[in-house]
This record gives C-alpha cells, structure tokens and sequence, in this order.
C-alpha cells in the first residue's frame, strides 16, 4: 500500500464515498476549532468507518472557561445523522476529552466508545488506532505543565488568527507560526521523533502493521521501521483528515488548501437534512461493496476491533458488538 498526500477532487458534484474517515482534534470548546470547515467536509464525504481520534471536545478549555457555538451543535447532529444511517462511528477518547472514558465500551446506537480500537483495512493490514497522548511523556509525568503548554497552543493560535487576516489582505494564503515552531524547534523535532518512534512501537506490540493517531496537530504519513505511522492532523489548524479506499490504500488530504472552500454555501447551510447534500446518496456505502465484518469490544479492554473480516464471534461476556 502506498501511503501519500492528496487534494482529492472534493468540489465534485457527486461525494467521494469511501471505507473509512479518520479526524482528529477538533477540539470543541475553543474558539479556534474549524467547525465551518469540518461540516462541509462531512457534507461532501461518504463512508463506512467514520474514527473521531480524540479530543473531539476539549474539556479542559470548557472547564477553564465556557465557550460553546450553535455550529458545534450542529456538528453533533451532523455526526449523529451520519450514525444513524450507514455510518458507523467510533470515538477514540483523547487527553482533553479523558472525561468520556467513564463511557468506555458503550454503544449509542451506531456510535462507540473506545480508548484504542484494531481496524483492519480492506486489503487485510491491521492498524492501531490511538489518540496518542498515551505516547506523550509530558501527559503522563506533569500534567500541570501540559496544560500550560495547552494555554500557550491557544495564544499561539489567537497570533495566527489576526496575522493571517493581514496576510489575506496582503494577497498571500495561510501561514501556520505553530507549524513552523514544530518543524524548526530542535526540541520540537526531538520530541515529535520521539513521538512518532514510540507509536510505532505500540503498533508493533500489537502486532499490527500500522498506527493511525492525532495528538501533535501534525499531520503526517511515513514509515518508521516498517511500521506505519500515519497522524490525521487537526481541525485547528490544518483542516486534514485520512481516507481510506475500497482497495485498503489510505491517503492524507489537506482540506482548507481545496477550491471547494472558495465558493461555500450561506452559514448553517453544511447541515442540510437528510436529502442528497446531508450525507450523500440517502447515506453510508450505499451502491458500493459493502464488507459483512463483524466488530467487537472485549468487555473493560478498552480496544474495539473494526473491519476484521476474520473475527472471532465475540465473546459472552463481550462489552459491545456492532
């Protein structure tokens, strides 16, 4: 399978339908999560396997202070919609979102609750599918001072909001300052290397093929030993998502970079009911292959296992099949 960047052709007038959608850090609860964004995106993509890879809501930032849109309720129902017809999603609990994991193992209709899940892809390699802070030493030994760093993220991102404006006066596109930080920092590289080495590692302990996560708002596809690594970004930032084909090949996008931002419709319009712009072809896979997998959560594990065609029937004491 060949791993890679992608602008798909996402203002097409018919939806891109695929196997699986992997987002992450949406991060709701902040000012700076790109909603407006994220729900033309779910408007315009169809798929089996929808993964919210963590902190989906940020409640640390609610806890600190409250701030909540209309749009990020329509983002729910968005995502509550898609579950009831042929969408199956499944929440990855993050570090900002650690209080969902008083949930784990649940099913709310079509949509489940899992600290990691095994997806297994249509051409049969298995991925581990994690937020990531469980990788994240900062998270684990002074939780304090992730927080401050968290705080500092968000001045950082107040910065790139009112810089970018001059930019777009200017005539120039977007510019990301935490980016670069990332890209440019030393320390930042170490760390992120470290990052990514430890990931890959758990994939292996698992004894699968690849690991799919979030975490660092950085969106990235390689392969570290022969694993894997392939991070699905942010909707803070970098509007980026992984698509998984029918074939198993899955492929990083960059959304906010595609002419269909150019010409969005009127403001509430990305959640438009059940009809043809909601969520495509009246929903799910409809039309397509569909795989008769079954899934299922071994009761107080904690892993869900999606898409494996050869999986044991699960077992009586088994918290959740779907």
């Amino acid at each position: 399978m060949t791993n890679g960047q992608q602008h798909f052709d996402l203002g097409a007038d018919e939806p891109l339908v695929c196997r699986s959608v992997w987002i992450s850090d949406i991060h709701l609860g902040t000012k700076h999560a790109r909603v407006e964004e994220l729900l033309e995106f779910l408007r315009i993509v169809d798929c089996k396997y929808l993964y919210l890879v963590g902190d989906f809501i940020d409640g640390w930032e609610l806890k600190f202070r409250w701030y909540w849109r209309e749009d990020y309720n329509v983002l729910i129902q968005k995502l509550l919609r898609k579950s009831r017809k042929q969408t199956k999603v499944i929440y990855i609990s993050g570090n900002h979102d650690e209080f969902i994991e008083q949930f784990l193992g649940m099913k709310f209709g079509t949509v489940t609750i899992a600290r990691q899940a095994i997806h297994t892809a249509a051409d049969g390699k298995k991925y581990l599918v994690i937020h990531g802070h469980q990788a994240d030493g900062l998270t684990h030994f002074n939780h304090l001072l992730e927080k401050l760093g968290s705080h500092l993220y968000n001045w950082i991102l107040d910065f790139n909001l009112y810089f970018n404006r001059l930019r777009r006066a200017l005539g120039f596109g977007y510019w990301s300052l935490a980016a670069y930080l990332k890209f440019k920092a030393k320390s930042a590289v170490k760390y992120v290397t470290e990052y990514e080495d430890t990931l890959a590692a758990m994939a292996r302990s698992h004894e699968t093929q690849g690991v799919i996560c979030g975490h660092i708002h950085r969106a990235e596809t390689k392969t570290i030993q022969g694993i894997e690594y392939l991070n699905c970004g942010d909707w803070v930032e970098s509007c980026t998502a992984l698509i998984e084909d029918f074939d198993g090949k899955i492929k990083l996008i960059h959304f906010h970079e595609n002419d269909v931002l150019r010409a969005r419709r009127g403001a509430g319009s990305p959640d438009s009911g059940d009809g043809r712009q909601g969520n495509g072809r009246g929903g799910g896979t409809s039309g397509r292959r569909r795989d008769g997998r079954r899934e299922h959560a071994p009761l107080h594990s904690g892993i869900l296992y999606i898409g494996d065609e050869a999986a044991r029937p699960a077992p009586a004491d088994a918290g959740v099949q779907i």
